[in-house]
């Protein structure tokens, strides 16, 4: 099950000071501090007495102890959204929650994997009629950070610079990634790998979509490579509100080894021409955004920015400081029960 997000989202790269004065916090969860934090989203506040049991199963059968860690994950991120009248039950190979379904969203988004990586972009390709370009955003003078440019718009069908993976890999040519690479097809929303895959390849190089695409925007195809920071090094995330135009954003820390790795990540990219100074923060096998980086970051911390709403950035957050759950699962069926 993939957490619902919305296009065309933004990274920003920043020593969390820089940016205090602008955000205040909302819903947050910090893995440092050993459980999830106060403040997140409530339910739902209706009059609606209607009832939905959701069942997640896993992409391999799931044992007892696999059952039990994903429910006390998922009952985790269920206390952090400040979910009411909500139940994570246990079942032979399988976890269901049974909650209002006037939340229903919200239960299905339980189980999304929350596995978060940092990769850079070997090469990359937009897919279908892309719109006029549009002018990119600048650094703000004297805040010391990077502002994304995003995922930029490129001519229809066209390849970046890098003329596909095996130039982006110094010439070494790899077949296999160069074929896995064409026959990607994103506008299909085409996904290529399983959780469980995806998990496996942190050593390797990938393909994967964007999410973004829509009218006005192209859907992104990418060739990554190997994970250079992998999310089990956020220690917090939590959704916070700049009052200075970026709206809802979630806010990232990382831990000492994160924070050494980020840095390394950053320093390496930013002396590259385009696409190969561009990071991918890849989710649950989907790239949410890809932006250019023009310096080191040191800060220790990101911001992923964009068109989030309060209640998206608060699951966002909720999703990734909670953990990668253990299994992944995927929703089997939803019931809704009759009302009484």
């Amino acid at each position: 099950m993939r957490l619902s997000r919305a296009p065309h989202r933004a990274l920003l790269l920043c020593a969390a000071a820089t940016v205090l004065a602008a955000c205040s916090a909302s819903g947050s969860t910090d893995r440092s501090a050993g459980a999830p934090g106060a403040g997140g989203a409530s339910s739902t506040v209706t009059a609606d007495p209607r009832r939905s049991v959701v069942t997640f199963t896993g992409e391999t059968a799931l044992g007892a102890e696999a059952v039990r860690r994903t429910a006390d994950r998922m009952r985790a991120r269920v206390k952090a959204l400040g979910l009411r009248d909500v139940r994570v039950e246990e079942r032979a190979g399988r976890v269901t929650v049974t909650g209002p379904t006037a939340d229903e969203k919200r239960l299905t988004e339980l189980g999304a994997a929350g596995r978060l990586s940092f990769r850079p972009v070997l090469a990359e390709m937009s897919v279908g009629t892309a719109p006029a370009p549009q002018p990119s955003p600048s650094a703000p003078s004297g805040q010391g950070r990077a502002v994304t440019e995003g995922l930029r718009p490129r001519a229809a069908g066209s390849a970046s610079a890098s003329a596909g993976p095996g130039a982006a890999q110094g010439g070494a040519a790899d077949a296999a990634l160069q074929a896995r690479f064409a026959a990607l097809d994103c506008s299909a929303r085409e996904r290529p790998a399983t959780e469980r895959e995806a998990a496996a390849a942190v050593r390797d190089s990938v393909v994967a979509c964007g999410t973004n695409g829509s009218a006005s925007a192209p859907p992104t195809k990418f060739v990554l490579g190997p994970t250079a920071v992998d999310g089990s090094h956020v220690s917090s995330a939590r959704a916070v509100y700049d009052k200075q135009g970026r709206g809802w954003c979630v806010r990232l820390g990382f831990d000492s080894a994160g924070a050494r790795d980020f840095a390394a990540l950053t320093g390496s990219l930013y002396v590259n021409t385009p696409p190969q100074n561009e990071m991918a923060i890849v989710m649950d096998g989907a790239v949410i955004s890809a932006p250019s980086v023009n310096q080191q970051l040191s800060g220790g911390g990101a911001d992923i920015s964009g068109s989030f709403t309060r209640e998206s950035a608060e699951q966002f957050a909720v999703t990734l400081g909670s953990g990668a759950l253990p299994a992944p699962v995927s929703v089997a069926d939803v019931t809704r029960l009759p009302h009484e």
